[in-house]
């Protein structure tokens, strides 16, 4: 893929924030919006880490500006916080990479009462979207839309347990990436069914980019036998953070996706469209979890104030 660069000028600053921005593939995509010439706001939930990450990426880039704001985003107070904070400063925003992730090998659950690895590889990301469209939404125009990209694990065609989302009766990984990824995959799909209906004069799409085996940082909070198997897996499927955002930065500012929405991408050995499966794309099963995910966010704001944190990951 040739490399792609956007107008870094003063006037019309392009902005993108980026979720799990201090680290992994967040972080490498980061950097390649920057070195685009994209000013970029990086998220994540150490102070002193990001802050300097932000530096380097500022050296890095050149002449684009690159913020840092920190928030812990498993926890939906946390999310609406940030989201106000953006709102108010960047009221156009270009670009939204929704890329912070965790992988918890054991069973816990958020202060607000949310199983983790839900609560922030999935719910948050919709939160969070919900709440800065209107700036997206402020910034696109017919000839420079705005974009959403959502990272995702390469798990299909999953089931989301609607009945114990929380999997308190049979917590396993792979049921945790399963119905994390399906909600991801069925959020995206109906994004930018709701996008196309409620905003029809608007310039924003949204796409979905899965990946597979990718070496990061992540890996540490694997279940041991993940930690075993994974490594062995390397020299036949894993990807850098480098290779991935490569992909991303094509569907972010590449001509070629400018109009594209509502499509799934993958990233294995290669980049390449998927297909979503029948589950994944029937309108009523987005609508189902559209109402789910607010109704949970809801639940989640109104849980008390001074309740004890669960133990973290």
């Amino acid at each position: 893929m040739k490399p792609v660069k956007v107008d870094g000028s003063a006037s019309g600053r392009r902005i993108a924030l980026v979720t799990g921005g201090t680290d992994g593939i967040g972080k490498a995509i980061a950097l390649v919006l920057a070195k685009a010439g994209v000013d970029v706001i990086i998220i994540g939930s150490i102070g002193e880490k990001g802050t300097a990450v932000a530096n380097e990426l500022q050296a890095a880039s050149g002449d684009c500006h690159v913020e840092f704001l920190q928030a812990d985003l498993s926890l939906m107070s946390n999310v609406d916080a940030l989201a106000a904070q953006v709102s108010a400063r960047w009221p156009r925003l270009h670009y939204l990479v929704l890329c912070a992730g965790v992988m918890c090998g054991r069973y816990t659950r958020t202060a607000e009462g949310i199983e983790t690895n839900f609560a922030l590889n999935y719910l948050s990301r919709f939160a969070l979207t919900e709440a800065l469209l209107p700036c997206l939404v402020a910034s696109g125009d017919s000839d420079d839309v705005s974009r959403i990209l959502v990272i995702g694990g390469a798990a299909q065609n999953g089931k989301i347990q609607y009945e114990d989302v929380n999997l308190t009766k049979r917590f396993g990984i792979l049921r945790v990436v399963s119905q994390f990824c399906e909600a991801n995959d069925e959020f995206v799909l109906e994004l930018s069914r709701r996008i196309a209906a409620a905003h029809s004069s608007s310039h924003v799409t949204v796409t979905g980019l899965k990946v597979g085996v990718v070496r990061t940082g992540i890996r540490r909070q694997f279940p041991l036998w993940m930690k075993l198997l994974v490594p062995l897996l390397d020299p036949f499927l894993s990807r850098s953070p480098k290779q991935i955002a490569a992909s991303a930065l094509h569907l972010l500012l590449g001509p070629k996706f400018e109009g594209e929405t509502g499509a799934l991408f993958l990233h294995i050995k290669h980049f390449k469209r998927l297909q979503p499966g029948r589950h994944t794309s029937d309108p009523a099963q987005g609508q189902k979890l559209w109402d789910f995910s607010r109704r949970l966010i809801a639940q989640a704001r109104t849980v008390n104030a001074n309740c004890v944190p669960c133990t973290n990951c």
